[in-house]
């Protein structure tokens, strides 16, 4: 407080009386430092004797004080002739407007340690940025030029006017207008090379990383002025290269191909990024990295879903055959598959990522690919109005193969699902084995269509053993003796089952063996497994089909008898036959007789 006191009423007195003061204060000093020496002569001989100390030590703080008060008055006088002096030199006189800045910077530095003086701060750092502004350029031109001995000079210069933070923030600024000079020279011809443009960052980065030696700091690291700099200007340009890089592949003439041309690139740049040693800077690199990569992944998907959604369209129904069968849809989904399969390799190539995300576009494949089956009926799910009647085919077996080869052909979309979605969880496991990748979510669409189908085509199966059946019994019903005279009255142990109802034993054998014949195809089993609510054994899955079918035989033959009670004895007598031999029969395939079935042979 006596220092800050002493220094305020120092500007009330006249410069001579103040040195004249000083002087004093000087020889004053003198002779009590002489005194303080001769006074530790005497403590050192009577060490025993600590009376003293309490002088010593009074005069030690004395001196002390003394001293500063000296140091303080000294720096004021010398700051005010040298900022005089300052502003008679010229501009052009570099050399002496330097010496009088240092010598102001060392007087405010011990000033500032006592006393602010706002007015005195804005005239000191206004001189030095008058000074200064010449060597901003030629900072700019040493980086440039990679002049170490020109930076030498710089960095003491800036250093001693205690400016060298902004010394170090040139570095940032040429880094700055390097990259944007750089982008302003790319024309429209070179604007695909999007990669390219990590090389430039690199180049700069690296110019400037030889001169790191200018940059370091204890307090902070100031070599993130260079990566910030770089970082700020790419981010500012991002939007316009993700943009050129997300028109470049969509517009391309082969996508596939580009992409595959663009990965040899990024992966080239991938590397030295993974090989730079300073971390700051390579997170910073990954993030535009990233960016842009998302930019390529965006492009991608919405070829792929172009290229597929045309591949799709030229599915096409033939004109003949196509109502009876559909072996014709499982050749024609071979270049959709074809198709899927390269694009995930494509990716797996071109993508050093996680290519899950292919099952977005994908999803939407099948979606259309689910439409088109739909609008277009390829499974013969709308019934015509002509083929609503009834009727007894002439040739059951080609006609049992022929709703086979339907649910054959859904299996064969399913299985197709199934193919690309594993590949896409392959492709990830590799190149990242312990995430779980993500995959199709929408099977379900397939799942119901193909139950649909397969209820549908299971009723057309019976139908073909339902339409002679009843027409055989309906015969039975009507006729004075099912059988003939001779047996009317015997025991109903001894009566032979009715010829319809062997017809029917022999048509449910029939299919059973079609149904074997194709058991082992891989598709069929996806088709019934799945309309089996997926829990159903691969080895029962015929048995399982040919119970549906039964089943509805069963009813039909069930509502087709009737009120028994209104028939005649003997007519009763002919269906208990023929309902043991039924029943008999379905046993012998593996299958389940119905309740209604079961419960009519009571009653009867």
């Amino acid at each position: 407080m006596i220092l800050i006191k002493l220094f305020k009423l120092s500007t009330a007195i006249s410069p001579n009386a103040l040195s004249e003061s000083v002087n004093d204060l000087g020889r004053t000093s003198e002779r009590l430092e002489v005194k303080l020496q001769s006074n530790l002569r005497i403590l050192k001989l009577n060490e025993g004797l600590m009376s003293c100390t309490n002088s010593i030590l009074e005069f030690d703080t004395c001196k002390s004080r003394t001293d500063t008060l000296v140091q303080v008055l000294k720096a004021k006088i010398l700051w005010s002739q040298t900022f005089k002096e300052l502003q008679m030199i010229e501009k052009t006189e570099r050399k002496e407007k330097y010496q009088s800045l240092v010598t102001l910077q060392q007087c405010y530095d011990i000033l500032s340690q006592y006393a602010v003086d706002e007015e005195r701060t804005v005239a000191f750092e206004k001189a030095k940025d008058e000074f200064l502004s010449w060597d901003g350029s030629a900072t700019l031109f040493a980086i440039k030029d990679k002049d170490f001995n020109k930076l030498n000079e710089l960095e003491e210069r800036y250093r001693s006017l205690n400016r060298i933070e902004e010394f170090q923030k040139t570095f940032g600024y040429f880094v700055r207008n390097e990259l944007k000079a750089y982008f302003e020279k790319r024309g429209e011809e070179d604007s695909h090379l999007v990669w390219q443009i990590f090389d430039s960052i690199f180049d700069i980065w690296k110019h400037v990383a030889i001169m790191e030696q200018y940059l370091h700091s204890e307090t902070s690291k100031p070599f993130e002025i260079v990566t910030n700099s770089l970082y700020e200007v790419a981010k500012q340009e991002w939007p316009e290269i993700k943009k050129h890089a997300f028109l470049y592949l969509v517009s391309a003439d082969d996508p596939l191909k580009t992409a595959r041309e663009i990965a040899k690139e990024k992966q080239a740049i991938s590397a030295e990024i993974e090989n730079c040693s300073d971390e700051y800077f390579v997170k910073l690199l990954t993030n535009l990295f990233e960016d842009l990569n998302q930019s390529f992944v965006e492009a991608y998907i919405q070829v792929v879903k172009t290229s597929l959604i045309r591949v799709i369209n030229a599915i096409e129904m033939p004109s003949k055959g196509s109502k009876k069968k559909c072996t014709w849809l499982a050749i024609q989904l071979e270049p959709l598959q074809n198709a899927m399969l390269d694009i995930i390799h494509n990716a797996y190539e071109s993508f050093d990522e996680n290519v899950s995300w292919l099952a977005t576009p994908f999803e939407y494949v099948f979606q259309e690919l689910h439409a088109k089956m739909t609008n277009n009926d390829f499974f013969r799910l709308k019934k015509l109005e002509n083929e609503q009647q009834k009727y007894v085919s002439k040739n059951p077996h080609e006609d049992a193969e022929n709703n086979l080869s339907f649910i054959i052909a859904i299996g064969t979309v399913m299985q197709l699902y199934d193919t690309v979605n594993n590949t896409i969880q392959n492709a990830t496991k590799k190149k990242q084995k312990n995430v779980e990748s993500e995959r199709m979510s929408n099977r379900n669409l397939l799942e119901k269509m193909n139950k649909k189908i397969v209820q549908a085509k299971a009723a057309n199966l019976a139908q073909l053993i339902i339409d002679p059946m009843i027409q055989g019994l309906n015969e039975m019903k009507t006729s004075s003796n099912p059988v003939h005279a001779s047996a009317a009255n015997l025991p109903s142990f001894s009566r032979a089952p009715h010829n319809y109802i062997l017809n029917v034993g022999h048509g449910l054998l029939s299919q059973m063996n079609i149904i074997s014949s194709v058991s082992g195809e891989a598709t069929f089993l996806i088709s019934v497994i799945s309309a089996a609510g997926g829990k159903l054994n691969a080895e029962k899955a015929d048995v399982w089909l040919l119970n549906c079918v039964a089943e509805t035989v069963m009813r039909s033959y069930c509502n087709a008898v009737g009120d028994v009670q209104k028939l005649p004895q003997h007519v009763r007598e002919q269906l208990k036959a023929d309902l043991g031999y039924f029943i008999d029969a379905s046993k012998d395939l593996r299958l389940l007789p119905t309740s209604e079935l079961t419960n009519l042979r009571e009653i009867l």
